[in-house]
C-alpha cells in the first residue's frame, strides 16, 4: 500500500498550534491548509515504529528513499532521526518546495518510494504517524568553516 492510500483511508486526527496537522490522511490534511503558496512548500514529519529485528533494514531502505529524492527539483531538504530514548523510532523531516497538490499527485507516486512502502507490514510495529506542517516563519543559519570566514572576512576589508 502507498503512503497516499495508507494515509487517505484515515480521518484528521488533530489541529494543533501552528497549523501543523497530525493526520493519517495527508490528502485532506493538505486540502485543510491549501492556503498555502506554492513558495511556502510543504513539510511533515513521520514517526515510524520500527520492529527491532528490521532496524537496519528499515535504515538502508530509509538512505535509499531519501537519496533518491535528492534529485527531484523541488526537494529542499530532509533528515532521517532517531529517537534517543527509543532507537526503534525512527523519525524523518522533509521539506518541498512545491504545492500541497502537487506534492500528492507527483511525490507520494515516485517509483523510489514504492520499494520501502511495500516492506512497511514487515518493518513496523505499529501504524505510522505523519504530522503536515505549514511554515509559519524560517530561521535560516549559514555556517562557515573558520578558513571560510576569514577569507570572506580579508574580502570585504
Amino acid at each position: 500500500m502507498t503512503l497516499s492510500q495508507h494515509l487517505s483511508r484515515r480521518g484528521l486526527a488533530r489541529v494543533a498550534i501552528g497549523a501543523a496537522l497530525a493526520a493519517p490522511s495527508l490528502p485532506e490534511a493538505l486540502a485543510a491548509t491549501a492556503d498555502a503558496s506554492p513558495r511556502s512548500g510543504v513539510s511533515f514529519i513521520v514517526y515510524l515504529p520500527i520492529r527491532p529485528e528490521q532496524r537496519e533494514r528499515t535504515r538502508q531502505m530509509m538512505f535509499e528513499l531519501y537519496r533518491a529524492m535528492t534529485v527531484e527539483p523541488d526537494f529542499v531538504h530532509a533528515w532521517i532521526h532517531e529517537d534517543l530514548n527509543d532507537p526503534n523510532m525512527i523519525v524523518n523531516y522533509e521539506t518541498w518546495e512545491c504545492s500541497h497538490e502537487d506534492f500528492v499527485e507527483h511525490r507520494l507516486t515516485r517509483a523510489y518510494r514504492q520499494p520501502l512502502e511495500a516492506a512497511l507490514p514487515e518493518l513496523l510495529s505499529a501504524e505510522r504517524r505523519v504530522i503536515l506542517l505549514k511554515t509559519l516563519s524560517a530561521y535560516p543559519v549559514r555556517r562557515y568553516p573558520a578558513h571560510a570566514l576569514a577569507k570572506l572576512e580579508r574580502q570585504t576589508a
